[in-house]
């Protein structure tokens, strides 16, 4: 089982290195894992393509069928070791929205007497994907609703970080800290700049928020994170009209699981709603992606 989750995970989040961060292993834990699936189909998994990593003819199949297993397996063990007199929920929260957890948790213990709470922290990319595959039940995350199982919760203002952003925006090229692909913040930032025709290269890229804040702390380059979090994060906001443009607001989402309950389903995205003002919230939509 910990091998198809590896499996899983490695495609969820685009490599071994990403990987092995989410499931908390050692890099040669997670090849580890996939030369032992590769000792059952008795050939690759993954085959590298024009220099990315992609699955094989068995690989693809392994994965239909591992994504089956796990969901089956995380369905037989959420429910066996659910107390018998109450609910068992696991939330999902993007790391930019760790706060947010705080008052989910709070809300959701008042609005579901004798409840059972657990809560992932991640990218929002990954925690759309294990919600859509039953790995959370309820998730608040960045980027727009998709499908039927997901709904707005409205639009986030960012802001620019830097250190010595006067420095920065001097030279020929805005030196850019950004998230690594996937990623809906990073596809808002660079069509941000794109569109006003702003020049910039990547300064720094990776895939975790304390990464990132460091290489900003450090003066690497400018970030576009949520507005009000500078003095949690110690980062320093860029002062308005030093940049050429505004980095805008990003959409929110609230993403459930197949299966989850309706009446949980209203009462969490209440909750959510709730939670989130204690955010900068753009009320009326605009084109932001």
């Amino acid at each position: 089982m910990n091998q198809l989750r590896t499996l899983s995970t490695i495609v969820e989040t685009g490599s071994f290195r990403r990987a092995a961060d989410v499931l908390a292993l050692t890099q040669p834990a997670v090849s580890y894992h996939i030369r032992r699936l590769e000792a059952v189909l008795h050939g690759p998994v993954f085959v590298r393509t024009r220099g990315r990593l992609e699955l094989s003819d068995a690989g693809e199949e392994l994965l239909f069928y591992a994504r089956k297993i796990l969901t089956v397996n995380d369905e037989a063990m959420a429910r066996l070791t659910a107390p018998r007199n109450g609910l068992r929920l696991t939330i999902g929260v993007s790391e930019q929205l760790e706060d947010v957890l705080q008052d989910l948790l709070a809300g959701l213990t008042r609005a579901l007497p004798r409840i059972t709470l657990s809560a992932r922290i991640g990218p929002s990319e990954h925690i759309a994907a294990r919600t859509a595959e039953q790995g959370t039940d309820v998730a608040v995350v960045i980027g727009r609703p998709r499908g039927g199982r997901s709904r707005s919760l409205g639009l986030l203002r960012l802001a620019w970080y830097a250190h010595d952003a006067a420095r920065l925006a001097a030279g020929p090229s805005l030196p850019m800290v950004l998230p690594a692909e996937p990623c809906n913040t990073r596809t808002h930032i660079v069509g941000t700049l794109d569109g006003r025709g702003v020049p910039w290269h990547v300064a720094y890229e990776g895939p975790d928020l304390a990464g990132l804040r460091a290489a900003t702390r450090a003066g690497l380059g400018v970030i576009g994170l949520l507005a009000n979090g500078g003095e949690k994060w110690n980062l320093t906001p860029v002062p308005d009209g030093m940049l050429p443009l505004h980095p805008g607001a990003v959409p929110v989402s609230f993403v459930h699981a197949p299966g989850t309950p309706p009446d949980v389903v209203e009462a969490a995205f209440s909750v959510a709603r709730t939670a989130l003002r204690q955010f900068p919230l753009v009320e009326e939509p605009e084109p932001v992606l």
